[in-house]
C-alpha cells in the first residue's frame, strides 16, 4: 500500500502543478527569466501554422490552396520556394491534431504589429479563396482568427476585399 500511495504522490506532483503557488513564491518568474526568446522561425511557423488551419477548413485538401499558402508564405516572409517547402513540412507535422490556435495567435499578437497581422489575415483569405469556392467552415475560422488576432470587423473585412481576385 505504501508503494502505491508514494506512485499517487509523484503522479499529483506531475499532473498538478501548483502554479499558483509558484507565482507567489517566485518560480513562476525564474522560469520565465530562462525562457528563450521567440525566433523569427517561431514566427514564422506560427503565420505557417494558421494558413495551414485555413486550408484544412473546407476539409478538402486543394492544390490550389496548397499553392497559395506556398506564394503567401514567399511573399509575406521574404523566402526562397525550398526554405518555404521546408517550413510548410514542419507546420504540418506540428499542427496535426491541434486543437488549439491559441499559441500561434498569441505569439503573433506579441510579436506583430496590426499592420503585419492585417497582412497575415489577408493571406488566409487568399488561401481561403484559392480553389475558387469559400467554404462556411473557412469563413467561420477566419471570423475566429480576426478576434483571436485582436483585430477589428473593418479589418476583417478590409482583407477579404483585398485578397479577392483581380477581375480582368
Amino acid at each position: 500500500m505504501n508503494g502505491a500511495s508514494s506512485t499517487f504522490q509523484q503522479a499529483q506532483l506531475t499532473l498538478w502543478p501548483m502554479g499558483i503557488f509558484d507565482n507567489i513564491f517566485g518560480k513562476q518568474k525564474e522560469a520565465r527569466a530562462n525562457e528563450t526568446e521567440d525566433t523569427p522561425e517561431q514566427i514564422n511557423m506560427a503565420c505557417a501554422a494558421l494558413l495551414l488551419e485555413v486550408a484544412e477548413a473546407d476539409y478538402v485538401d486543394d492544390p490550389a490552396e496548397t499553392e497559395a499558402i506556398l506564394r503567401a508564405l514567399e511573399s509575406e516572409l521574404n523566402l526562397k520556394r525550398a526554405e518555404v517547402s521546408a517550413l510548410l513540412a514542419r507546420a504540418k507535422s506540428e499542427t496535426e491534431g491541434a486543437t488549439d490556435l491559441f499559441p500561434y495567435t498569441h505569439l503573433i499578437n506579441q510579436r506583430c504589429g496590426r499592420e503585419q497581422k492585417c497582412a497575415i489575415l489577408t493571406a488566409m483569405w487568399r488561401v481561403a479563396m484559392a480553389d475558387g469556392n469559400l467554404d462556411k467552415y473557412e469563413d467561420q475560422l477566419l471570423r475566429r482568427m480576426t478576434n483571436l488576432l485582436r483585430l477589428d470587423h473593418s479589418d476583417f473585412i478590409a482583407a477579404k476585399q483585398a485578397a479577392r481576385p483581380k477581375e480582368d
